[in-house]
């Protein structure tokens, strides 16, 4: 995932957060992005590999990108919010057959989950939170052959397999002022066992 594009998202929920500032009434919609480690897909992968090593094949150069989500919330009480959360990450790797180097595999995890979050403890300038979710994972895999001068192919055998997916995020840990507030998370999902971000309220 390129940096730049990490970057584009902050600013756009930045700018959602600019217009709700002039407003005094109850905040009920929640926008965030999330970005975390040990994700559900990670391991997911890491089993897929198993099977294929005990026949001969093994991989090289294994570059994996953490969980990028985006969450929407509305907030039917201070105490409860309904939305959902998209995450998806990537990874690429070198894929060898019998000691050779035989094809670039490229990996990615789309994940689409309906959420429900708890405000359990709410301060003026931070709160603390719990969440859960469950829903979809889509898995793509595309892999291009190496050719005898060691440069890919421009084309590619693409796969796809989807599977259940989740995550429960224990406690949620958020400061900053009413609109816009950054925050971390420990729990166990797609989203990851440890996750960051930034929200804004409005």
């Amino acid at each position: 995932m390129k940096t730049y594009r990490i970057l584009t998202i902050l600013a756009l929920v930045a700018l959602m957060c600019v217009p709700a500032k002039a407003q005094d009434d109850e905040l009920r919609h929640e926008i965030g992005i999330t970005y975390g480690a040990l994700s559900n897909s990670r391991w997911i992968d890491a089993m897929t590999d198993i099977a294929p090593a005990m026949v001969g094949q093994k991989t090289d150069r294994h570059k994996a990108f953490g969980t990028l989500g985006v969450e929407y919330f509305y907030h039917t009480s201070p105490l409860v919010g309904v939305g959902g959360i998209f995450a998806v990450s990537t990874a690429t790797e070198d894929v060898y057959i019998a000691n050779e180097l035989s094809f670039h595999r490229s990996k990615s995890f789309f994940s689409l989950m309906p959420a429900v979050k708890f405000n359990w403890l709410r301060k003026e300038h931070w709160g603390m939170y719990s969440k859960i979710a469950a829903g979809a994972l889509m898995g793509r895999a595309a892999d291009k052959d190496y050719d005898n001068n060691g440069n890919k192919s421009s084309k590619s055998e693409v796969r796809t397999a989807w599977d259940f997916n989740w995550q429960v995020s224990l406690i949620g840990i958020e400061a900053g002022s009413d609109h816009f507030r950054g925050f971390t998370e420990l729990g166990i999902g797609e989203q990851g066992v440890f996750l960051a971000g930034v929200r804004c309220k409005f």
